[in-house]
């Protein structure tokens, strides 16, 4: 049986009606003081046996981790009819002032190869530190190539998580677009979670699996995103034998707040009041499987979410 199998899926959540327009959605937090960075290479040529394993939990916060509940922004109240927002020059507009967020960010790995001709190389690369539109936080890169002959077989899984949730923010503190101000005052929470990943069980074959995820940033401007991406080909002439899954899960949750009243006293001073609900709840599931004799499989997997959106 010979399977051709070319998947190329992006995903791309459209959460931005305008390049600056204040929307539910992801927004970072920033880089604390103290940053780090962790590299490594790893490279294996072996006849026999071979295991790498691996696991990365990131959490982030940027007020405190493990709190029970987030933290709402200085001088903002929750009341029976609402939320009620001061705006008072000097007080609210200060990085004490902003509302909570935190993100827990996931990644691993298990490979495993017994009885055969087993080559793999992979690079990792950890930057805790604020990262621009077109860079990463976690980068990984993998290549593996196995031959089991009759008896042998490889198992590799990879999975990556990104996890975030947040109380509302005022805009004016949130995002350095000029413009946004004067769209909306403040960016609603959220409670976003995405999972993707894959499987493989082969007799022999060629693999090539990279991921990669941003959640750390200057501003929010500057969109949440994840991707991951596989690739099972044949080795040399002979097609993959054995099985591959690859997945993407999700569930959305977007914050709503509509203006109801705003009360003005000296200049730069003001009061507002706003409704605030769930206004968006969104699922997604999908995982691609296959067997047999594979000439192909190709999966490519995206996620980003941002008030100001690069894609």
């Amino acid at each position: 049986m010979h399977i051709l199998l070319n998947n190329r899926f992006f995903f791309i959540l459209l959460l931005a009606l305008a390049m600056c327009y204040p929307v539910p959605a992801d927004h970072v937090p920033q880089q604390t003081p103290e940053t780090q960075v962790l590299n490594t290479v790893t490279s294996i040529q072996v006849a026999g046996l071979a295991s790498e394993s691996e696991d990365i939990v990131w959490q982030l916060s940027s007020r405190e981790l493990d709190n029970r509940s987030l933290s709402m922004p200085f001088l903002s109240f929750l009341t029976p009819n609402g939320i009620v927002v001061w705006n008072i020059p000097g007080v609210t507009t200060n990085a004490g002032a902003t509302g909570e967020t935190q993100y827990t960010v996931s990644y691993s790995e298990d490979t495993f190869s017994d009885q055969g001709s087993f080559r793999y190389v992979k690079q990792n690369s950890l930057d805790t530190s604020n990262k621009p539109s077109n860079q990463e936080n976690i980068r990984t890169d993998k290549i593996v190539a196995f031959d089991g002959a009759t008896t042998g077989r490889m198992t590799s899984s990879e999975d990556l998580l990104v996890d975030g949730a947040s109380e509302f923010e005022r805009t004016s503190e949130a995002i350095i677009c000029p413009f946004a101000s004067a769209i909306g005052g403040v960016i609603p929470p959220f409670c976003n979670i995405v999972e993707m990943g894959s499987a493989v069980d082969i007799r022999d074959g060629a693999l090539h699996t990279s991921s990669g995820e941003r959640s750390v940033a200057v501003s929010a401007d500057v969109p949440v995103e994840a991707g991951y991406s596989i690739v099972l080909s044949s080795l040399e002439e002979s097609p993959a034998s054995g099985s591959a899954t690859a997945y993407m899960h999700s569930r959305l949750q977007e914050g709503k707040m509509q203006l109801i009243k705003t009360i003005y006293g000296p200049p730069g001073f003001s009061l507002e009041q706003y409704t605030v609900g769930n206004g968006v709840v969104f699922t997604y599931s999908e995982e691609t499987t296959t067997s047999g004799e594979i000439s192909c499989f190709s999966k490519d997997m995206r996620y980003e979410s941002g008030v100001r959106r690069v894609s």
